[in-house]
């Protein structure tokens, strides 16, 4: 019995794909971190043109964002196969082989430094925006 719940388990994990998140789930997570957090109207106003200055609030915004989005954890750090995945889209599988591959690992680490969660959260949020604006863009904007 187990072992049957065993391999249940490892199935049920294996399987579990990350589901594309939408424009509306953005604006739902934005909305919910601000409250979260109590983030001013200016700071989110800045969000909003995506640029995210470095101070504490800010950075704890962006873990907030990237962990409802099911892309960072305070555990393990970025997931980079859900980052990828979000970026291509609904419609198409993610190669792991190619080149935006490649960008989004660039810009995650294993928190050498050990940095509190927020700190390590904008660092790589930071670097994938500034690498990949117009994927991170296109990934959350309604097709035509």
């Amino acid at each position: 019995m187990k072992v049957f719940l065993a391999v249940c388990l490892f199935i049920a994990l294996s399987s579990a794909e990350y589901v594309v998140k939408t424009r509306e789930n953005l604006l739902q997570f934005r909305n919910e971190c601000v409250a979260e957090l109590e983030v001013p109207e200016n700071l989110v106003e800045q969000y909003k043109k995506w640029q995210y200055p470095e101070d504490p609030l800010t950075k704890c915004y962006l873990k907030c964002v990237f962990t409802k989005f099911g892309l960072f954890d305070a555990e393990n750090g970025f997931n980079v196969k859900n980052i990828h995945q979000q970026l291509v889209g609904v419609n198409a599988e993610a190669d792991h082989d190619d080149e935006i591959h490649g960008k989004i690992e660039s810009c995650v680490d294993k928190n050498e430094q050990k940095s509190d969660a927020c700190e390590w959260a904008y660092r790589g949020a930071t670097c994938f925006i500034k690498n990949n604006l117009q994927l991170v863009q296109r990934s959350v904007t309604p097709s035509a």
